[in-house]
């Protein structure tokens, strides 16, 4: 199951294969910076990503501070300001203090301020709640809130509907609710709803603010107060923290906290952990803070504030002329243009440098996988003639990347629907281009004509033959077996249930000479978000599901490769022919599927492990790659017990004598094929016996936590010949002829390659005493015998047991885009709380 360990190598992925493209982790390679240029790969670019917007950080008054508090006071002050600071450290806050109105308090970094003050002031009678998109390190902070005893909650990104339902249910319950919010957000850039947190602080005295206005600082409000100090009433702000940060706009170093009140300032100044045992902002760049906040205070910081708004609106104007998907229209200075999957993202940030333009590249963890895009900002530095030109870049590259990555514009429009919703189409094939931008912008190219997508909705509609051969061996899913889901789950009127419904898609890619280059199958159902999670934490999820009756909680639509019941691996490629091309069809067909039918990602499942060339191709298209649950297959190459018993160690081999072959005896053992006379007369009370054994294992299963199957589901086995049913008995059932003499069973696929267990039912009182599940998978090997079956493939789970008949463990993975991943984080959140024991 996916750990936190997992998904931190995940990202280590995704940003290593930026770093392998020269586009993340860049040294700059200049003797002497002017603000507007930086050289990396030895170009000399315009640089559009620094965060320094007013463009103070090359200002001679800065640089002379810092000089001057060298000389008067050394590199360094090594001293926690729990004993002792530097002499401009008392300067500097009260300059601040001055510059914002409030108490203030002067952090190493940002970071640091949060992790200082909010578990000092957020307690464990209050409650936390994070939008969903606020920064980083304010999540960060939050943990440290949530160890001290508050509870810490997440909710969707400016949802103040849910906002207000949470303040008004802690009402009673909780001294303070705080909510945590950015300003400015540093990748889309919206603002902070302040009036309409006016209303709502002005509704419910229970709601504190806790506000990162790191990007807002210096460039915007009043002598460079901010967004919230700004536009927040006064009466808000008595209950409101607002920190910022001294090391972007603001041209110098560290963060500030600013406080509604005196006490609150010293108390943080006394328990902030980082302010007893951190290194404080050393005296040079206290040097610079101090002349900084002096020049914020002067006339001087409204024309470079007004100097760098006509540069926003300029970009904003160009952009909107040059039908760019500029997410947010926003008066930033953070602008950031959708470009789709990372792949297109990572290709037009190369192209912008070769035109002479730095912009950074946005992709997961950032922003979603499938929401990638340029980041640029804009500062003081750049001349009218760099922002056209970036703007004409944009409009001439973007088409071309989305051409060359094998992507569309209709696949940005759908990622970017609803930030885009009610703006001009953006770049139709033809338009007006901006001052400067090329006349003729290349129009991005369909699918290679060679290749073809074949996409239906039912088995019945492909052609057996072909498919069985192509992935008919692989697992569950051969024609036969497909037929009998679809019959069981894609009928809607069948009961009520939205998980026990799925939306079946089958894909087939064609080359000219209509060879099939890639081939597989999705199925869009809602899953439980905490599927792949440890158990003790699906244990917690599903606590909380009954504690609030609430059965969808943290469950998402998913488009899915291959089913929730089947295993194995579900995609052919052909990799002699244009496969990647093929495969990014799929792709695009399942993302279509997900944006139609609101699932939260597309997931491509049991991939096998060591395909390099398959994991750097799905890497570059944006999916995050998380293992799943190792599989077990058998080989079945022996003849009778005593050849099994030989190709075991010794010590399995000691277990199936005396735990398994030895109590085999003790089992009436009954087959029933899918299909025939003896299955179809199963008597009804039996079959509800057979669906109550497997839903006694159902409720423990946390390690693969997922919706029960329906009931109708045995009834369709036992009418299937892709299927057979094992049922143990007792051999002495002391005269218990009825079905719940039934102890044990097993819905087996088969076929004459393969045996495939896919769900079992347990009495459990006679697992312990009649190794009775152990019992089940050595019948899965007596029929691959019968059948001549060169494999048993016993799927996920079980490890132990598994290992103990020979089976081979074989290592699969998960590769996930995720369109919304506001569950995730949730469920992240939670995770975090829940002890493992």
């Amino acid at each position: 199951m996916a750990t936190p360990e997992d998904l931190l190598t995940a990202v280590d992925e995704v940003i290593s294969d930026g770093v392998r493209r020269g586009l993340l982790h860049n040294d700059v390679e200049d003797d002497v910076l002017d603000g507007r240029h930086v050289t990396v790969g030895g170009r000399r670019l315009v640089n559009f990503g620094s965060c320094s917007y007013l463009g103070l950080e090359t200002d001679p008054r800065l640089k002379a501070a810092v000089r001057d508090a060298v000389d008067r006071y050394g590199t360094q002050f090594s001293s926690s300001r729990a004993y002792a600071s530097a002499p401009l450290y008392r300067v500097a806050e009260a300059e601040l203090a001055e510059l914002f109105g409030r108490p203030v308090i002067v952090t190493p970094s940002t970071s640091m301020g949060h992790i200082a003050t909010m578990p000092a002031l957020i307690g464990s009678r209050d409650v936390l709640i994070l939008d969903h998109q606020v920064h980083h390190s304010v999540q960060t902070a939050a943990k440290l809130v949530q160890a001290g005893g508050a509870r810490v909650e997440l909710i969707p990104h400016n949802d103040l509907r849910t906002l207000e339902r949470r303040l008004e249910s802690f009402r009673g319950t909780h001294r303070r609710v705080w909510y945590a919010a950015d300003g400015l957000y540093s990748m889309y850039a919206d603002f902070l709803p302040a009036a309409e947190l006016d209303a709502l602080a002005a509704r419910h005295e229970n709601l504190w603010l806790y506000v990162d206005d790191a990007h807002a600082f210096s460039w915007t409000g009043a002598s460079g107060r901010g967004y919230a100090l700004e536009h927040l009433s006064p009466a808000t702000l008595a209950r409101t923290v607002v920190a910022g940060s001294l090391n972007k706009s603001f041209a110098a170093a560290g963060g500030a906290i600013t406080f509604p009140d005196e006490e609150s300032r010293r108390f943080v100044a006394t328990v902030g952990g980082p302010l007893i045992f951190s290194g404080p902002v050393q005296p040079p760049m206290l040097g610079a803070i101090v002349t900084s906040a002096r020049l914020h205070r002067s006339p001087e910081i409204a024309a470079r504030q007004e100097l760098l708004r006509s540069r926003i609106d300029l970009f904003n104007t160009l952009a909107t002329e040059a039908h760019l998907p500029l997410v947010s229209e926003s008066a930033a200075p953070i602008r950031y243009v959708g470009a789709g999957v990372a792949s297109v993202a990572y290709r037009l940030t190369e192209r912008l440098r070769e035109a002479g333009f730095f912009v950074n590249t946005a992709t997961f963890p950032a922003v979603p996988a499938k929401r990638c895009g340029a980041r640029l900002t804009l500062t003081t530095h750049h001349t009218e003639d760099d922002v056209a030109g970036v703007v004409a870049a944009l409009a001439e590259h973007l088409p071309a990347a989305i051409a060359e990555e094998g992507a569309s514009v209709a696949d940005l429009r759908r990622a970017f629907a609803r930030q885009l919703r009610g703006r001009p189409e953006v770049l139709p094939l033809r338009h007006p281009a901006p001052q400067g931008a090329v006349t003729h912008l290349p129009v991005p190219r369909p699918a290679p004509p060679q290749l073809r997508l074949e996409h239906v909705r039912s088995i019945g509609d492909v052609d057996p033959v072909e498919w069985d051969a192509l992935l008919g061996h692989r697992g569950a899913f051969d024609v036969a077996a497909l037929r009998t889901l679809e019959a069981v789950f894609g009928a809607a009127e069948a009961t009520g249930r939205a998980e026990d419904v799925w939306a079946f898609s089958y894909l087939v890619v064609r080359d000219v000479d209509g060879a099939p280059v890639a081939v597989t199958f999705f199925t869009t159902a809602r899953w439980k978000d905490d599927m792949l999670s440890p158990a003790h934490v699906s244990r917690e999820v599903e606590r909380r599901r009954a504690e609030g009756g609430d059965p969808g909680f943290l469950t998402s639509p998913m488009v899915g490769m291959g089913s929730l019941l089947t295993e194995g691996d579900h995609l052919y490629l052909d990799r002699s022919r244009d496969w990647r091309t093929a495969l990014r069809m799929i792709l695009q067909a399942a993302r279509a599927e997900e944006d139609t039918s609101g699932a939260a990602a597309v997931v491509l499942r049991d991939l096998p492990d060591g395909d390099d060339e398959l994991h750097t191709f799905l890497l570059g298209e944006g999916l995050l790659r998380i293992p799943v649950a190792d599989s077990w297959v058998r080989e079945v190459g022996f003849a009778d017990d005593e050849e099994f018993l030989a190709g075991l160690t010794r010590k399995h081999r000691y277990h199936q004598r005396t735990r398994v072959l030895a109590w085999e005896p003790s089992f009436e053992v009954g087959v029933l094929a899918g299909g025939s006379p003896a299955a179809a007369a199963l008597p009804e009370a039996d079959r509800d016996v057979l669906y109550d054994r497997y839903r006694a294992v159902h409720a423990r299963a946390f390690d693969l936590n997922v919706f029960p199957l329906p009931r109708r589901l045995i009834d369709a086995v036992l009418d299937s010949t892709a299927f057979e049913v094992v049922l143990l008995r007792l051999a002495d059932p002391a005269g218990d002829d009825s079905g719940e003499g039934i102890v044990a069973f097993a819905v087996q696929h088969v076929t004459g390659e393969h045996v495939v267990p896919l769900f079992v039912g347990l009495d459990y009182d006679y697992v312990p005493t009649h190794s009775s599940y152990q019992v089940l998978l050595l019948q899965a090997l007596r029929s691959a015998q019968r059948r001549g079956a060169r494999l048993v493939r016993y799927g996920m789970g079980a490890d132990l047991q598994k290992a103990r008949f020979g089976a081979r463990r074989e290592k699969r993975w998960a590769y996930v885009q995720a369109g919304d991943t506001y569950n995730a984080d949730v469920l992240a959140h939670l995770a975090e709380s829940v002890p493992a024991s």
